[in-house]
């Protein structure tokens, strides 16, 4: 079958590894986990490895299928364009009481079966002017009675149904203008009605207290306690396509959104604020079809989502192209604050079986799929086995208290920012091969490999110097070992924290120092200094917990013979490798017995640095072999997500492609964000990726309160690209004539003269119309000008000075009332309700937690 012609798919929710497609004039069944020997012959979907069960194919194209909740067999309800709508089991002999046909002919638009009641089907139709556009059918009872009760809505039309989970009650909307609510516990049912155009995509969510539903870009959420008004507007950029509840979360919801590749997460939330309860959600994009071998996202369009109901945040997925995913969401570590409260960071669990695994292993994935399972992503060796022990928000908290990612230096990354090894390995190397006067280069670009001739010289003027490297006296080795040098290779040397031959020696000490023995000697060993190397390593048997191995490698090395036909020297140097537990030694022996250049074994140690793997590349690879290395690491990074391939790609599309691959093994948004402020600063910072996860890092330094941090990320940004600096958008207008009031308090400043230094400002200076009160001391909105003010040096700079931050004006981003800082503060430390008197707005809960515990603001 062609991927092409699925329009649909869904999960069956009491039958756990069945789902059924849809499209064109096939409705198919199919079956994952089964055992690979079985039906070998039957027809398998692309990308999934999903059997091949039965087809139904009495219905052509199908309007909307729906599977129902019944556990024995796989049972679906097909609605059809002229309005029929069929039961079908897949078996081959049906009878026609699985059909219903209206009285009269049009769409049918949606279908719900109830969960308490498999039997109980809802049914919507198009509008007509004298006939019922829902229906409810009991397929246990056989077809329904046009003379019964199970027909409403005459002369209406229904969009979207669903039922509640804890009462027999049908929610629909309706009309394009109303959502009614109908009671089915009694004879004559009831109906409530409430007015809005949200009418699309109703769904309960799994704690049965919220409902959803959409209309173009607006998302409503309802309280069904409590549902005569909406709970929760969110607005979108995109106009929605789909939007469902995921079964196993309370209260976690997912959109596809028009011509879009990304799911939409919305994390409702809900805390209690002074008997009252205060409702936000946190947003989250998913981009599940992995595009980053693909310059664009064409093709790879969402059309269609199904959660599977036992397994923790599965899904189906569905792309406009007919591929299908068996996604897992990757592994949630989800914190809420609210202003009055830290709640603590949960490991999101499954609803039904909280102490089970997080997910399920009962489907192989894709290798698409697997770089967001995070099962296996969260076993990759860039993340600290303790993170998932530890509290990952407050770690990410005190990181950005102190300074991470703005101020990086040395004495920082050993202790205030509490990184792991691999993190401060990163920073360091960024650090080397970044130049404030250039972008981040990689030593791709460096070397000139994949470069033209005529767009960069970098070929045309590196001049390959070969040179023929004599063993020491003492190793008996016939073979001669050639080296490489040119310019770019000697940059590349350095951009790898390799020092030149000239101040190796002094490099060496350094790394002794910092207790780096085993590096030491074998960057040593890497310039035939064997013997030097051998006393770096008797030194370090004093100076080592485990003195044992590095005075067996003192001693091989100083005897060491290249007799390499030996056979029982083979199989000890093969046995010695794998028992010898520092990467270094073994580099220095697979070094020293590789066989006629072959240093796979070196290149492939990722003990190893990738800097030190490069800089051995650079010095002893040809430039056919050195290119084709370079290419595989950068391939090998993306893959895992290694941020030490920066090292090669540099600020390149490969790159951000490397960030991309890390944020999704580790969901580590503060690092990658940093990176990308600091790094990818010049033509790539504008990129989707890059803009989203920097919006997100400030997003969380909001949700802290950390407002002086995020104004000093905000302010390095700009600093580090000053070229591409944007004028000001944001001003003070005047709430009357809409121009800048603080523009033009600065031209009246420029025309008066030093000797008229204050003006007390109380209307705008455009118009002259009144200027805000202050809520209690009631005087207008002013500002105390100095015209001119001396700056360092003598030179005089135009501006307003500073003034304390009691003195300026702040009012409630809610009710829009407000007042001098220092009025509002007393105030608030005896009141809780906004001092204006028709006003009950609290708006100093929003943002203080205890009055009497705030600080000091003059």
């Amino acid at each position: 079958m062609s991927g092409g012609n699925i329009h649909g798919l869904s999960w069956f929710p009491n039958i756990p590894d069945k789902f059924v497609t849809w499209g064109g004039q096939e409705i198919k069944l199919y079956e994952v986990g089964r055992n690979k020997a079985e039906s070998e012959v039957r027809a398998r979907l692309p990308n999934i490895p999903a059997t091949f069960l039965a087809i139904e194919s009495r219905y052509e194209y199908a309007r909307c299928v729906q599977p129902s909740f019944h556990k024995d067999r796989p049972t679906i309800a097909v609605g059809l364009g002229d309005g029929k709508v069929g039961i079908s089991n897949f078996h081959e002999v049906m009878d026609n009481s699985w059909e219903y046909t209206p009285r009269q002919q049009r769409m049918c638009l949606c279908l719900a079966w109830s969960e308490n009641n498999p039997n109980m089907l809802a049914i919507g139709h198009d509008r007509h002017r004298s006939d019922s556009c829902i229906t409810i059918w009991d397929t246990e009872r056989g077809l329904p009675k046009e003379s019964g009760s199970s027909f409403f809505g005459v002369s209406e039309s229904a969009h979207s149904l669903c039922w509640d989970k804890n009462h027999q009650i049908l929610i629909a909307g309706m009309n394009q203008k109303q959502i009614k609510l109908y009671d089915l516990r009694q004879n004559t049912a009831t109906c409530q009605s409430i007015q809005t155009k949200t009418v699309y995509g109703l769904g309960v969510a799994p704690n049965g207290n919220y409902l959803c539903s959409f209309f173009d870009s607006v998302i409503m959420l309802w309280d069904l306690r409590a549902i005569d008004r909406p709970l929760l507007q969110i607005q979108s950029a995109k106009n929605h396509l789909h939007l469902s509840w995921c079964p196993t979360r309370s209260s976690l919801l997912s959109s596809l959104q028009r011509e879009s590749p990304y799911i939409t997460l919305y994390d409702i939330r809900c805390v209690d604020v002074e008997k009252s309860r205060e409702v936000y959600h946190v947003k989250k994009q998913l981009l599940p079809f992995h595009t980053k071998h693909h310059a664009s996202h064409k093709g790879y369009t969402l059309t269609a989502l199904s959660w599977h109901h036992m397994d923790f945040e599965r899904a189906l997925l569905l792309s406009e192209t007919g591929s299908i995913m068996d996604f897992h969401l990757p592994l949630s570590i989800l914190t809420a604050y609210s202003n009055h409260k830290k709640l603590p960071l949960l490991l999101q669990r499954p609803l039904s079986a909280p102490n089970t695994p997080v997910h399920s292993s009962q489907t192989s994935q894709t290798s698409s799929s697997e770089l967001s399972n995070a099962k296996s992503s969260l076993n990759f060796h860039v993340v600290d086995n303790n993170l998932l022990e530890e509290d990952l928000v407050d770690e990410t908290r005190e990181r950005a208290l102190s300074d991470y990612g703005l101020k990086m230096d040395g004495k920082r990354l050993n202790g205030e920012f509490h990184l792991t090894p691999y993190l401060k390995t990163v920073w360091l190397s960024l650090a080397n091969v970044y130049r404030s006067e250039e972008k981040l280069i990689g030593l791709k670009s460096v070397l000139g490999i994949g470069l033209s001739h005529t767009s960069e010289a970098f070929m045309n003027t590196s001049r390959i110097e070969t040179h023929v490297l004599q063993w020491p006296d003492f190793i008996n080795n016939s073979s001669n070992l050639v080296c490489y040098r040119s310019d770019q290779r000697d940059t590349a040397l350095k951009l790898c924290g390799w020092a030149s031959e000239q101040d190796l020696d002094r490099f060496i000490n350094t790394l002794c120092e910092n207790k780096e023995f085993s590096r030491a000697a074998m960057i040593y060993v890497f310039h035939l200094k064997v013997l030097a190397a051998c006393d770096i390593l008797s030194k370090a048997v004093d100076q080592s917990r485990d003195p044992s191995m590095f005075r067996i490698a003192a001693i091989a090395l100083s005897c060491f013979n290249a007799d390499r036909t030996s056979t029982a020297w083979r199989n000890q140097r093969s046995i010695a490798n794998k028992q010898i537990q520092d990467a270094h030694l073994r580099a220095i022996f697979s070094f020293l017995v590789a066989d006629n250049d072959n240093f796979d074994l070196v290149l492939s140690e990722e003990g190893i640095s990738l800097a030190d793997r490069m800089a051995f590349a650079c010095k002893y690879l040809s430039e056919s072999k050195l290119a084709e290395y370079v290419k595989l690491q950068i391939q090998k990074s993306v893959e895992k997500g290694d941020l030490n391939g920066l090292l090669l790609t540099g600020e390149s599309q490969d790159g951000i492609n490397i960030l991309q691959s890390y944020m999704d093994s580790t969901f580590d948004i503060q690092t990658v964000a940093l990176i990308a402020i600091n790094y990818f600063h010049r033509e790539l910072f504008n990129d989707i990726r890059i803009q989203y996860w920097i919006t997100s890092y400030m997003d969380c330094l909001n949700s802290w309160g950390f407002w002086e941090k995020r104004a000093e990320l905000e302010i390095k940004i700009a600093n580090l690209r000053s070229t591409f600096r944007s004028p000001r958008t944001v001003y003070l207008s005047c709430n009357f004539c809409g121009k800048s009031v603080s523009n033009a308090l600065q031209e009246d400043a420029r025309m008066r003269s030093v000797s008229s230094n204050v003006n007390k400002l109380s209307s705008c200076p455009s118009c002259r119309k009144p200027l805000p009160r202050c809520s209690l001391c009631l005087l207008h909105m002013g500002t105390t000008l100095n015209a001119y003010t001396t700056g360092e040096g003598g030179n005089e700079s135009q501006g307003v000075p500073s003034k304390p931050f009691s003195k300026w004006f702040s009012w409630c981003q809610t009710c829009r009332h407000g007042g001098h800082t220092e009025h509002l503060m007393q105030w608030f430390k005896q009141n809780a309700e906004c001092p204006v008197s028709s006003c009950s707005c609290r708006c100093f809960d929003m943002d203080v937690t205890n009055p009497e515990a705030s600080i000091d603001l003059s």
